[in-house]
């Protein structure tokens, strides 16, 4: 089906759903599930199922041949990377495919291959090297040799895109077992000796079994200093040279040829290239240069062996490289010793060779090309995407390396004359401006505040354009850098921008504020396109001069015309309307109103916008209501119809008079169907439905005429309605949904998406927080700690960046320090003193105490959320959640390690960091004692010292096709279609269809996405609950697996939804007969929770049950009390003593006691669920019932205890603790992310 059939099916099935919301329940859900099986049905027509090719590929040695599985959709190159990426090929790495004896072109499709089959042979056939392929090959040994978890001080931050599920799992694989049986002591599982009351250790934030380091094969490889070879060589195939230390202390200078790699007979002194002879049966000379280490040496060859063990013992996904993502970097890492590669180097030579001509990008217009590709068919919509997202990502990489450059003054800037602020920069094709006011643009509207919300406004901007993907209008590849305090803007450079901007550049819009205004028609047009889709209006504008312009977007955003022919829109940071309820009410100081309220500072700036997520709902909410009047109006008519023809059949035959009322009534429900149809039809285009924004609405543009005046106030109108609806409106559903458990975030980094989602500005904390409050209710008491939490991080954050702006670069460590002592640290220290390097240049962070920390932040919070935290707040922070957030926001890294917050019985010391002294004539006991000096230990003084701080990472925003990974807007179109008809097939019961197109979404998602992508994680996820559920556990785990890795390496190895896939991970596994497995999952997922929220989140006491039912089938009766007790006091303090789901715990945990023989508290606890369910749910209730029984049962053996004084109570035999196991086991084991926990903090669930 052609795309444009596509949209218009999803179109109008959509339209059809709308018009349906006005209609009876039944015929509601009749026409939606008809539109649902059509949608599926259309996508499914669309979707060929490829088949799998198993292709056998034939090798010039053992073991002779291997099976690669492949796609027909793959080209060649992608199934030469598997087999480079295969442990039984990783020795080959410069070759080419052959198939009958024709060389395969690596661009072609395998499907295009003539006479190819799904079991056609394949030969390997090793090519001639370039010198470019023989630094791909030795970075490919060197990539082997670092193993899965390749730390490099290169890299712009410690431990990049790393996963624990192999640590985690461990090398033993349990084999399903039964529960032991009476008598038998319960075995040991990660559980045991867990500490409940313990505080959570940040120590164990990387698992102790995570191996790092993989086997040594060599002691060192790097390029000999013989390098380059002479001319005369050169002219004999010789490419570079290497020299290489085996284990066995032998030194070998190897040369890399065009034939392969050959031991010749230098030395560090002397040059000699010729071969050298072998004096064993082994040759000196291969194809490959692992094949002649294996030769050279034989460590090496049985160290390689058990490195590839090392590599293939961990899952594929943990070993593949993150491409097409920014690879997570966990906030808290462990301190590794510093390794000798001589080879490190020369990284850049080894990458980019010598000119680096690999590294040069014309960044702009590769982007542009990508997406002037066809996009005719499915499968050049997914080729380009796949080529966008990558080559946005290398230009994010590019971009942020540039930047810290930029920051810290190793890039020249183009205008040194000007004032700092306004400093331009190039560096790698790259154009590089700072976040703030330089020029006085927004001197009016807040200054240097309003310019730095501006580039994250502009950034949205470009990722909604993106969106709206309009044919023939472009925008620039753009990226936010946050480093050290300072903002840097990164965009790909126009060609022509930094020519006079004259009347020939800019063709839309205006450069001066509104001097001169101009509109292009062909620009007009484009933008007329995006602006349908985006309900933006057509507004007029005058110049300086009274010229009216017609315009689509705000007067500050421009239309470029590049010299390149390309159209492109810049400054596209007032693309929806301001806020003018906010602006009006907030944008100004206030007096306080009541006793012991004071002033209100203004709004720090006037950017305050709408998000384009409240204009779509806003939009939608309109229509809706629109379509329902409309609705309303053709039903009356058709009832008047109906009235009118029942009048003529009065005339008729008595009779027939029941037949005709019977026709009648028969007809009505196809009489109201037909009128939504009337109302799709008509409103096929929403030609009747007009309502658009205009941008420059309340921005002071004023009107001349009078017809324009008039225009002006409607539009004015429906913005300010908006502004309300905002207010009024969703903001109150809010926090229904969170009074309801529809929506229960973990830390801020979720509430932050879940307000996001519904437009609202996170200016709005404090209203949220406010209502919260009011509400004094129970259940959302860790929505207001949420809340409250987030606001005081993001002033937190703000300080310490401004902190660091001012700091030097050698004193960030003793900058951070110094104001985590001071927020964080002062029950340990009150009056920290901060570490100055530089003492005669006091930095501005020296003068910072506790009290005046906590004065800037109470002022940054009234000032930024209009909410007025409490004078002993600094009391309520949870340190480790507050330490965490601080980390991921500012870019921190720390060291794993259980800092000291409060006084302890048991100091905490550190060791001294003490050079050892030199071996040099040295005796023994001189060194002994120098080892000595090294251990001796001091105590600390405060709770973080500048050691602590292992390294200040930027902070990115990037403008890719998909603006978060809940936002449905920016995402493969094709892709999200075939999975939410998936899930809309499964939900109506069509099984086979639903789980065939969430399979092909998830082929788009990785062919789209790659592997490693939130996006590929949230389907992986999904389909593993579907089999889950569909009793297919093994394919459940797989992917489940899947999953988990993805969100590791994406979002990090903390994350909430890495958090819950794993503890849905362990009950997969618990389902498999691996229980023991499965409770070492659940233990290092609730240890992050620990770190992420603490305790009391709703969805803990899920955790608790589901920990607590495990324990109890491996027999360990009284560990598992103590998990369902954890879980009632839970659910008690969130829902309160008298709700029936703390009912429900407690009659639980009734059943729990009785397993350990505990007969008395089991009476106990049981009397509180019998009269909470006899109250709330009556005497006839099952539940009530049940409760009743176990009420009676336990009464007599309470009484039987009485009369058997000093016998110990009987417990329950196996044949009742089998019954108890099955009966509590029914009330736990829910898998997270469907019952009891947040349905929309992931869009991957599956309702059941």
């Amino acid at each position: 089906m052609p795309v444009a059939e596509k949209d218009n099916a999803v179109a109008t099935a959509a339209k059809k759903t709308t018009v349906a919301d006005a209609t009876k329940e039944e015929e509601e859900q009749q026409v939606a599930t008809t539109d649902g099986e059509e949608q599926a049905a259309q996508l499914a027509e669309g979707i060929v199922a490829d088949e799998s090719y198993q292709l056998t590929i034939i090798l010039p040695r053992e073991p002779g041949r291997v099976q690669v599985i492949a796609s027909p959709r793959e080209a060649i190159h992608d199934i030469k990377q598997s087999i480079i990426e295969s442990p039984e090929t990783c020795i080959y790495s410069c070759f080419y495919l052959s198939y009958k004896g024709v060389r395969l072109n690596d661009f072609m499709d395998l499907g295009e291959i003539e006479g190819v089959t799904p079991q056609s042979e394949f030969e390997l056939i090793e090519d001639v090297y370039t010198e470019r392929d023989a630094r791909i090959h030795i970075n490919r040994l060197r990539d082997l040799m670092a193993g899965p978890h390749k730390q490099s001080p290169n890299a712009i931050g410690i431990d990049a895109g790393l996963s624990f599920l192999t640590a985690v799992t461990g090398t033993v694989v349990e084999e399903t077992i039964e529960s032991p049986k009476d008598g038998e002591k319960a075995p040991e599982t990660a559980f045991t000796g867990y500490d409940l009351k313990a505080p959570a250790a940040l120590s164990k934030f990387v698992p102790v079994s995570f191996e790092r380091h993989p086997p040594q094969c060599l002691k060192s490889l790097a390029l000999s200093g013989w390098n380059s070879p002479p001319h005369y060589l050169r002219l004999r195939g010789e490419l570079l040279y290497l020299v290489v230390t085996t284990l066995e202390n032998e030194t070998v200078h190897i040369t890399s040829a065009t034939t392969g790699f050959f031991v010749n007979r230098s030395t560090n002194n002397q040059f000699d290239p010729a071969p050298k002879p072998s004096t064993t049966d082994k040759p000196l000379r291969a194809h490959s240069l692992i094949t002649l280490l294996q030769s050279v040496s034989a460590q090496f060859a049985t160290q390689f062996t058990l490195l590839q063990k090392f590599i293939t013992d961990h899952q594929m996904l943990e070993v593949l490289p993150v491409n097409t993502y920014p690879p997570a970097h966990p906030w808290a890492v462990t301190r590794t010793p510093h390794t000798y590669d001589p080879t490190r180097p020369a990284d850049s030579y080894l990458n980019f060779g010598t000119d680096t001509v690999d590294s040069l990008h014309d960044w702009n217009d590769e982007l542009q090309s990508h997406r002037e590709l066809p996009r005719g068919d499915l499968q050049e919509r997914v080729l380009r995407e796949r080529l966008i997202n990558k080559i946005q990502a290398d230009f994010a990489d590019a971009a942020v390396r540039g930047a810290i450059q930029v920051v810290a003054g190793a890039v020249v800037p183009l205008n040194p004359t000007d004032p700092p602020e306004s400093y331009m920069y190039l560096y790698n094709n790259i154009f590089f401006s700072k976040g703030s006011d330089g020029r006085g643009t927004f001197e009016a509207l807040g200054g240097d505040e309003a310019a730095h919300v501006a580039t994250g406004k502009d950034l949205e901007g470009v990722k909604t354009l993106n969106g709206a993907d309009i044919e023939g209008l472009y925008t620039l590849g753009s990226v936010i850098v946050d480093y050290k305090g300072v903002r840097v803007v990164a965009q790909s450079i126009v060609p022509g921008i930094f020519r006079r901007q004259d009347e020939n550049s800019i063709i839309y819009g205006s450069v001066d504020n509104g001097t001169v205004i101009s509109a292009d028609p062909k620009f007009h047009e484009l933008v007329g396109q995006a602006a349908k889709s985006l309900h933006l209006a057509e507004h007029s504008v005058f110049d300086a001069e009274g010229k009216k312009v017609n315009l689509y977007t705000s007067v500050e955003t421009k239309g470029l015309l590049g010299a390149d022919g390309r159209r492109y829109l810049l400054d596209l940071y007032r693309l929806h309307p301001v806020d003018v309820e906010f602006q009006e009410a907030e944008c100004v100081a206030t007096e306080g109103e009541g006793e012991g309220k004071g002033a209100t500072p203004a709004y720090p700036h006037k950017m305050t916008l709408l998000r384009p997520e409240l204009m779509d709902l806003f939009w939608d909410s309109k229509f809706r209501a629109w379509v329902k009047e409309k609705a309303t109006a053709l039903a009356e008519k058709k009832a008047k119809a109906t009235e009118a023809e029942k009048k003529e059949g009065e005339t008729k035959v008595v009779e027939n008079g029941t037949a005709n009322e019977e026709k009648k009534e028969g007809e009505e429900k196809p009489a109201q169907l037909s009128t939504e149809e009337q109302v799709a039809a008509e409103d096929a285009a929403s030609l009747d439905f007009d309502l658009t924004f205009n941008p420059d609405a309340f921005i002071g543009v004023k009107a001349v005429e009078e017809e324009d005046l008039e225009k002006l106030h409607q539009q004015e109108g429906v913005v300010r309605e908006a502004s309300k609806f905002l207010r009024e409106t969703i903001i109150p559903a809010l926090i229904i949904d969170f009074t309801s458990y529809i929506v229960s975030p973990l830390d801020g980094e979720a509430l932050t998406k879940i307000m996001h989602r519904r437009g609202i500005n996170m200016r709005y904390l404090g209203r949220v927080a406010s209502l919260v409050a009011s509400t004094e209710d129970k259940r959302l008491a860790h929505i207001k700690d949420l809340a409250v939490q987030e606001m005081i991080i993001r002033a937190s954050k703000r300080i310490l960046r401004g902190l660091l702006n001012t700091a030097a670069i050698t004193q960030v460590a003793e900058c951070t320090s110094h104001f985590l002592n001071c927020l964080l640290g002062t029950a340990y220290n009150p009056a920290p003193e901060g570490v100055v390097s530089e003492p005669l240049k006091a930095p501005a962070y020296a003068s910072l105490t506790p009290a005046s920390l906590a004065d800037q932040i109470r002022f940054e919070v009234l000032r930024r959320f209009r909410y007025a935290l409490p004078d002993c707040y600094i009391g309520s922070i949870k340190k480790l959640p507050m330490l965490r957030e601080i980390c991921l926001r500012v870019g921190l890294q720390v060291e794993a390690r259980d800092y000291q917050f409060v006084p302890s019985a048991v100091e905490e010391e550190e060791e001294t960091a003490v050079e050892e002294p030199k071996e040099g004539g040295k005796s023994k006991k001189d060194k002994k004692k120098g080892q000595a000096v090294k251990q001796k230990k001091i105590k600390r003084i405060t709770t973080f010292v500048p050691e602590d701080v292992m390294n200040l990472l930027p902070t990115v925003k990037q403008a890719t096709t998909r603006a978060t990974h809940l936002d449905y807007r920016f995402q493969s179109l094709f892709a999200e279609e075939a999975f939410e008809a998936g899930k809309m097939s499964l939900a109506q019961g069509q099984r086979q269809l639903g789980l065939e197109l969430l399979l092909e979404s998830l082929a788009l998602h990785e062919q789209t996405y790659g592997f490693l992508h939130p996006e590929t994680a949230k389907c992986y996820a999904a389909l593993a609950m579907i089999y889950y559920h569909g009793e297919d556990g093994e394919a459940a785990l797989d992917f489940q697996r899947r999953a988990v890795i993805a969100s590791e390496r994406t979002s990090g190895v903390d994350n909430p939804d890495t958090i819950h896939n794993y503890l849905n991970l362990g009950l997969f596994e618990h389902a498999a007969g691996r229980t023991q497995l499965a409770l070492r999952f659940l233990r290092h997922a609730m240890n992050y929770w620990d770190l992420v929220f603490g305790p009391g989140h709703p969805d803990a006491a899920t955790a608790d049950n589901n920990v607590a039912v495990m324990l109890q089938i491996l027999r360990d009766y009284d560990l598992s009390c103590k998990f369902f007790e954890r879980a009632c006091e839970t659910q008690e303090s969130i829902l309160g003593k008298e709700h029936v789901v703390t009912a429900t715990s407690y009659h639980i945990l009734a059943k729990a006691f009785s397993l350990t023989g505990d007969f008395k508290k089991a009476l106990a606890v049981e009397k509180i669920a019998y009269r909470v369910f006899d109250e709330k749910l009556g005497r006839d209730d099952i539940r009530t019932r049940e409760s009743e029984s176990w009420l009676k049962e336990l009464t007599q053996n309470a009484v039987y205890t009485v009369r058997q004084t000093g016998i110990r109570a009987p417990e329950a035999g196996q044949g009742e603790r089998a019954r108890l196991n099955t009966e509590v086991a029914g009330a736990g084991n829910r898998p997270h992310g469907i019952q009891g926990s947040s349905a929309d903090r992931r869009a991957n669930e599956v309702h059941w």
